[in-house]
């Protein structure tokens, strides 16, 4: 079995190279053609035989096409278009590229980017989208992916990764909890696939500190096993991190022992305009970014917009698209990643080798319905 599974992963990677080699060559022969037929307005008459000028801009690529992830990616694309004109005038242009949420398609799309003359890429959005990406031998440009890979370790050089994953948070708030004098941390999460990435960046965080234990224990709404939640969180030692979203935090809320610190990511945080779902969570402690609950940072004032009302969920894609656009201003200049730093409205923003912007967001606690910056 174990050779079958060797020989079949080394089918998969042989076809992987075959395709990309086989879509490079591909657009070498037909690229000028396509690019033309996808952007038929940035070219005047010309002999269909004769190839469109190269002009170096910078490509937005976001899935705009993809059925599941259009909307977010016009948020994305909206935030990013109102932080270019609040900003310094750029070299120059910037082309939006248009995607589904295929990785292929993500990949001709690049591809055909870079052969129009593109010098410096943002995006993909998509975890799937960057993975590709990272895999393939396409990477000609600085490029600024919007999302992360399963191994940072790897990267190719000029791939940066910059988002909102929340795994970062857990990351964080298992430090920021590192200091409240407890030693044990209840992990009580369910079994999305969102949930078990934060408990696991939070336990390996805390128990990265010697003497400091952790346990897990899986959600669920059924009444004894919700009482039992009062003892199992009881103790002078313990503290507990929620791996949960909002609503299932707030049936959780009222089983958890009082007197123990809580913790928890962004994602329990839906809007400061929820008062009465907010006061369910009173005591809990989280991190989210200053657009949401730092109205008066220097940052989010400059860049406010006035719009329609969005979802928090919304309100962070939307700031994602903000600090996108900053961070590539940065990434242009001709000066060392390392160096780069700077107050964001999604978080202080950095530089973590090899190829990672990290974001650092702002903590705060639910105090009688509304928010608290800690």
């Amino acid at each position: 079995a174990t050779t079958y599974n060797a020989l079949f992963s080394s089918i998969i990677l042989t076809m992987h190279r075959f395709l990309t080699i086989v879509l490079a060559l591909i657009f070498a022969l037909y690229g000028s053609q396509m690019a033309m037929a996808t952007h038929p307005e940035e070219h005047s008459e010309q002999d269909s035989a004769s190839e469109p000028p190269r002009v170096p801009h910078i490509a937005l690529l976001l899935p705009l096409e993809s059925p599941s992830f259009g909307a977010a990616a016009n948020i994305v694309k909206d935030g990013f278009v109102a932080a270019t004109m609040r900003g310094q005038p750029l070299p120059l242009i910037i082309r939006i590229y248009s995607t589904t949420d295929d990785p292929l398609d993500i990949l001709v799309t690049y591809y055909e980017a870079v052969t129009a003359g593109a010098v410096f890429v943002v995006g993909p959005l998509t975890r799937d989208g960057v993975s590709a990406m990272a895999s393939s031998s396409l990477l000609k440009v600085p490029t600024l992916a919007l999302n992360t890979v399963d191994n940072t370790a790897t990267l190719p050089p000029k791939f940066y990764l910059f988002g909102l994953q929340m795994e970062t948070e857990a990351s964080q708030i298992a430090k920021w909890a590192q200091n409240s004098g407890r030693s044990h941390a209840i992990v009580i999460g369910d079994d999305g696939p969102l949930s078990k990435r934060l408990q696991n960046a939070f336990m390996q965080r805390w128990q990265s500190e010697e003497g400091k234990t952790a346990e897990s224990f899986r959600y669920s709404e059924d009444p004894v096993r919700l009482q039992q939640f009062r003892n199992l969180t009881a103790g002078s030692n313990h503290l507990v991190f929620l791996a949960l979203d909002s609503a299932k935090s707030r049936v959780l809320r009222t089983y958890l022992d009082p007197d123990v610190p809580v913790y928890a990511t962004s994602q329990i945080f839906t809007g400061a305009d929820n008062f009465l779902l907010n006061n369910d969570l009173n005591g809990i402690q989280f991190l989210d970014m200053p657009w949401l609950i730092q109205p008066d940072h220097p940052a989010v004032m400059a860049y406010r917009h006035t719009g329609n009302a969005k979802s928090a969920d919304m309100e962070r894609l939307y700031a994602l698209g903000i600090d996108a656009f900053r961070l590539m201003t940065y990434l242009l200049q001709p000066q060392s990643v390392e160096e780069i730093s700077f107050d964001g409205v999604t978080g202080y923003i950095h530089f973590a080798p090899p190829n990672q912007f990290i974001r650092e967001a702002v903590a705060a606690q639910f105090e009688e319905g509304k928010i608290q910056l800690l």
